[in-house]
């Protein structure tokens, strides 16, 4: 074997050097500490952290296994595994960003959060989720969903100037539908109790520009009924829970939903319930409002 030359040992014991630094600093880096961490910003959030497994990931990053979140009104969330990786070029440039890959409810959720100024950048594909099995879902909005959701979204928000965010949005949910649950209606008067109903497939697509997120198609449609969403606008906040939220839309009940209900009193009840909203052609016409954490309907007929 030829031996190196000057040139080539130097290139080597720094390739050797750079390779144990590597090894050592991913050996060493703090994984207890950063588990701490996310438990008390997790804590500062309103949310309890429970975690079975720590390890290290990647160059410079953490794994948690069995990790369980679960808020003060008992809303619990479930990660199978969580691993979260710091990206060491944004860090460079003066930038704070994160990889992450999290599976949950069946499926898969990765992508990036970054920071720098007052920007924040958000990108994430979303992969065979099984809402079946979202309880913080349901407990959110009192129905039991079906369907498997995938979906991308890419989105810049500016927390100094809304009106500077940008991006986009696509979601779908194949066979999507109800299982049940009480709608919570406090423009009608109260909660209506919501019968099982296939909602096919669910489809949202939205653009981000000028500080809001206007919804180009929300619709869905199937033999039970025909939802579509009507020039739905989100208008971006600081906080984005607290974000307004304005729009039309309109829900149509054909008669194979009717017979599927297994209750024939059920019809008399919501004609009766929604008769504010109906209109000429026989469907439901309704103003949405609120904020995206608690958005409302009116009738709008």
């Amino acid at each position: 074997m030829r031996a190196l030359t000057g040139r080539q040992r130097s290139a080597a014991y720094a390739l050797l050097f750079a390779a144990a630094f590597l090894l050592a600093l991913r050996q060493t880096f703090p994984v207890e500490a950063v588990r701490d961490r996310l438990v008390l910003e997790a804590a500062a959030q309103g949310w309890h952290a429970k975690v079975v497994e720590v390890a290290p990931a990647g160059l410079l990053g953490i794994r948690l296994g069995g990790l369980a979140l679960e808020s003060r009104d008992g809303t619990r969330l479930a990660l199978d595994d969580l691993r979260a990786t710091l990206r060491i070029w944004p860090l460079l440039l003066g930038r704070r960003g994160v990889d992450f890959d999290a599976r949950l409810l069946g499926g898969r959720v990765r992508g990036l959060v970054e920071q720098g100024g007052s920007a924040r950048r958000l990108v994430a594909e979303v992969r065979d989720l099984d809402l079946v099995k979202a309880t913080a879902l349901r407990r959110a909005i009192g129905l039991d969903l079906a369907g498997t959701l995938a979906g991308d979204l890419d989105v810049t928000l500016d927390l100094r100037e809304p009106a500077r965010s940008s991006g986009s949005l696509q979601l779908r949910v194949e066979r999507a539908g109800v299982l049940g649950g009480q709608l919570q209606l406090p423009s009608f008067g109260g909660a209506l109790t919501v019968p099982r109903a296939e909602l096919g497939a669910l489809l949202a697509q939205a653009a981000v520009r000028d500080g809001k997120a206007s919804f180009e198609k929300l619709e869905a449609r199937s033999a039970d009924l025909e939802l579509v969403g009507e020039g739905i606008q989100v208008t971006l906040q600081p906080r984005l829970a607290a974000s307004p939220v304005f729009g039309k839309a309109r829900l149509q009940l054909k008669e194979g939903f009717w017979e599927r209900s297994g209750s024939p009193a059920l019809r008399g009840v919501a004609e009766l319930a929604l008769a504010q909203a109906r209109g000429r052609d026989g469907s439901y016409h309704f103003q949405i409002f609120g904020t995206l954490a608690q958005p409302q309907a009116r009738g709008a007929p």
